[in-house]
This record gives C-alpha cells, structure tokens and sequence, in this order.
C-alpha cells in the first residue's frame, strides 16, 4: 500500500453535462493509508471545470495585499492593494493580485518552457551576460558566465525536467528588479520512468535593455530529513508501480466498463469516499454502482503532481 499526495491538491472535473454547482458541498476527506490523492484533470465531454479539493494538505494564503508604490505598472506601481506585508528584512512580499507577482509567474514560465524545448541556448539566453551568480540543482560550480550556464543546460535538460512552483514569494526592488523565492518540484527522467525532484529556488530577475534576465539564480534540492534517505530510496523504488497502477485505473475508465473499474477496488476491508458522491462506500456492490454513474460522464484522468509513499513491500 502506498499513498500517492501533493500539498494544495486540486481535483479539476470537466465532465459531461455538469456545472460546477452541480458538486457543491463537497468537502475535503481526510487522508487515508489506503486513499491515493493527488492533484488529477479530469477531461470530459463538457467544457465545465468544476473544482473540487482532495487530498490532505492545503496551500495556505501566505500573501497579502500591497499598497500601491510608484513605478511603471498600472499607473501605480507594483501593487494592487491597500496593505503590505513586510519580510524580515523590510522589503515589501508582493501580493498574488499584484503585477510584481503576475510578472514573476509569467517569467517562471518562459524559462520552464525554454527547458521543454530542450534548447540550452534559449534557456542560457534568459540570463544576463554580465554580474551573473548562478548556483546550480545539479552542479558544484559557481557560474559566473554564459559559456558555463550553457554547458550547465546542455546536460540538465537532457534530464527532461518540467518544474511546476509549488511556493513562492516575490519582492519588488524598485521598478525594474524583484527577488523570486520558494519551493519547486521538477519531474526528470524519460517518459516511462519519470521521478520527481523537490527544490529550493531564488531567482533575481532584472529589466537589463528592455528585456527581463535572470541575475541571480540558486537551486537546491531540498534537504533529506533524519531517517529520511531511506524512505526516499523506497518511495523511487515504488513510484514507477504507482504510475502503473493509476494508468491501469485510468485506462479502465476509458472501456466505460464498470465492472473492470470496479474489479480493481478490493472487496473487503474497502474506504472508498468518491469524487461525486457523498456516501462512504466499503463494498464491490456499491462501487460498482457508483461507476456505473461515473463512466457515464466520460471521464479521463491525468496526474500533474504527485508523491507516493510506500508502506512496505506489499503496500
């Protein structure tokens, strides 16, 4: 058994012929060591995005609003709100409304996006030429040039590495530069065996002729806690099954065939707590029932971040 989680899971419905009301009033379940939560897009017939929240841990809303400075965007600087929430070194923390924060998401996703091109001169390219401080994921180097940021990218991106933003803050340094910091996963590896990587970021993005470049920039892979290592070499081991096993899930959605969706599920001893049902389901009769519903909206799962979580060698 193994618990597959994402902290702030989101499950996205869209399925046929449902709004959004249609699933009010579903709350969260608690985790289970037998429940597989993770962050799921359903894909349906209908264009209806109902959300609804699964999974144990939630992304807390760390940012507040920030009155608004003087600067370049919207006609009164960085920010959007009327209050401010200051770091322990004085410096403003952006709020998510404001443009400061917009701003570093959509830079973040240019250089994730640069990564996928698996081009190391497109990605180099969006740091800047001069006063570089470059502390690499995966290299002891301290990278002060762009003749090393590409070498550094020609051998990361053959890693295949698609990073998603899992925390982060963003503070302004006037108009023109702001600290990008948090914490971000990256899947790597090849299609069939990709395994995630958690790390800590920094980025200090700076308008440099026109253009935003990275100045700074400094990744980490995120510390193994006391006792740790060996639960992670037991957690890759098992993450390859987990796949598996939720593509054997998903493909038995896709015969719109309760029965095999069903003869997955274990028929005794079953916590079954549904997305679209309020019943707590512990047997085959009734797991069955509910799929024979739910198959009908034609659904088609795709995990966007997950971790797995072994609990022995059968588990």
């Amino acid at each position: 058994m193994y618990t597959q989680t994402m902290a702030g899971a989101m499950l996205v419905l869209a399925l046929a012929g449902h709004s959004a009301e249609a699933f009010s009033g579903l709350g969260p379940a608690p985790l289970r060591a037998n429940q597989q939560s993770s962050a799921v897009t359903f894909r349906g017939a209908s264009g209806v995005s109902p959300v609804l929240r699964n999974g144990p841990a939630r992304r807390g809303s760390f940012l507040t609003e920030l009155k608004a400075l003087s600067g370049p965007f919207g006609g009164k600087g960085w920010f959007s709100g009327p209050k401010e929430r200051k770091s322990s070194g004085g410096t403003a923390v952006a709020s998510k409304d404001s443009d400061v924060f917009k701003l570093a998401q959509e830079n973040f996703k240019s250089w994730n996006d640069a990564l996928l091109s698996k081009d190391h001169k497109k990605v180099a390219a969006l740091y800047g030429t001069k006063d570089i401080s470059f502390l690499p994921t995966v290299s002891p180097k301290f990278i002060q040039g762009t003749k090393d940021t590409e070498d550094y990218f020609v051998e990361f991106c053959k890693k295949l590495p698609d990073g998603t933003i899992t925390a982060d803050n963003v503070q302004p340094y006037g108009p023109d530069a702001y600290l990008h910091s948090g914490m971000y996963t990256f899947m790597t590896g090849p299609a069939d065996a990709r395994a995630p990587v958690k790390a800590r970021f920094s980025y200090m993005w700076r308008k440099v002729d026109g253009d935003w470049k990275i100045v700074h920039h400094h990744s980490s892979a995120v510390p193994k806690a006391a006792g740790g290592a060996k639960a992670e070499v037991d957690a890759e081991k098992m993450y390859p099954l987990a796949q598996e096993n939720f593509k054997r899930w998903n493909d038995a959605l896709q015969t719109k065939d309760y029965k095999k969706v069903a003869a997955l599920y274990s028929n005794k001893d079953l916590s079954f707590l549904p997305t679209v049902s309020p019943k707590f389901i512990k047997d085959a009769k009734n797991t069955e029932d509910y799929f024979t519903e739910f198959c009908k909206k034609l659904p088609d799962g795709t995990i966007t971040a997950d971790n797995v979580q072994p609990y022995g060698p059968d588990a």
